[in-house]
């Protein structure tokens, strides 16, 4: 994914300072994708550079004045562009299965510490979607400005639940079998005793 288009995406709703954003990045596109602040000042330097937006300064009365963003018909243009593309290919890259895949060279005890580890995090992670994110779409479905698209960030969001339910699954059934695991090595080295 091409954080210019993700911001491009977020300014196309509204024009967006750029701390707006990164606040919009922690409600919503940070689930699945993450931008540092740094990373989206650059990429909105660029984003401009370019005429896909333009900036305004806005004064604030005992406050830093504040820049801000707005789309311009030429980052529209290529949002849609973007949006029409095939999306690339998945780069799978997971550590904590390249990590169960070589198991067997770690006590048992220190990949099923792993497992909980990753299976309380997607725990954390679905509270936050159930409790933080469902009723921020919620509240914005009831907007008619943004019924439509809040729509399609309820799929996002029901994949990310999905997600979130099949790894807790995962973990709770790789946990199980490494027991078992744990206990047949027991008792095979009674049998060889």
């Amino acid at each position: 994914m091409s954080l210019p288009h993700a911001l491009l995406g977020l300014i196309n709703y509204q024009p967006s300072t750029g701390y707006d954003l990164k606040n919009k990045f922690q409600q919503s596109i940070h689930f699945f994708w993450n931008a540092a602040l740094p990373h989206i000042y650059r990429s909105l330097k660029q984003m401009e550079k370019e005429g896909w937006i333009a900036s305004t300064i806005e004064q604030q009365s005992g406050k830093p004045n504040r820049k801000v963003y707005r789309i311009m018909d030429k980052g529209k243009k290529e949002l849609l562009h973007w949006l029409a593309e095939p999306p690339e290919e998945l780069e799978m890259r997971h550590t904590m299965l390249v990590k169960v895949f070589f198991g067997k060279q770690m006590p048992p005890e220190k990949l099923a510490e792993h497992l909980k580890n990753w299976r309380e995090y997607n725990v954390n992670l679905l509270k936050q979607y159930e409790t933080v994110v469902m009723p921020v779409i919620q509240r914005q479905s009831e907007k008619a400005s943004y019924a439509e698209d809040a729509h399609y960030w309820g799929l996002s969001l029901d994949y990310g639940i999905r997600h979130a339910r099949m790894v807790i699954d995962w973990c709770d059934q790789a946990l199980k079998d490494i027991e078992k695991g744990k206990v047949k090595k027991q008792k095979e080295k009674k049998h060889v005793r």
